[in-house]
């Protein structure tokens, strides 16, 4: 989960801010959309245990949804993001940006400007 005392920057993409399973069940519920526990399953190759932890971790941190569907009497979970990909990119790079500057102040927002200009 994203934890601002957890990031890695020395980690590849998203793995920076979720974990390596949760990386690859949240890049495929915004590829794919609405799943169950099962077809993300066969979808990423993770163990079923693995993913039904770790998308009780990514619903009680709002990363996910989890909705209740009715088939021929029989109940199943559905997963699906909270927010689209961009949308949880703007909330990460939101609070890291929130954090650097609450720390470094205007240096934080100096080298900010320095960015742009590196582009």
């Amino acid at each position: 989960m994203v934890k601002l005392d957890q990031i890695n920057i020395s980690n590849n993409g998203l793995t920076k801010f979720f974990s390596p399973i949760e990386t690859r069940i949240m890049k495929t519920l915004w590829d794919e959309g609405k799943m169950t526990t099962s077809e993300l399953t066969s979808k990423t190759d993770i163990p079923l245990t693995s993913i039904a932890g770790t998308l009780d971790r990514l619903v009680k941190a709002g990363y996910t949804n989890r909705g209740v569907e009715t088939i021929n009497g029989r109940v199943r979970y559905v997963y699906e993001p909270t927010f689209s990909e961009e949308e949880t990119a703007n909330e990460i790079t939101t609070r890291i940006l929130d954090s650097l500057v609450d720390t470094f102040g205007k240096v934080a927002i100096e080298n900010f400007s320095k960015y742009n200009d590196k582009k």
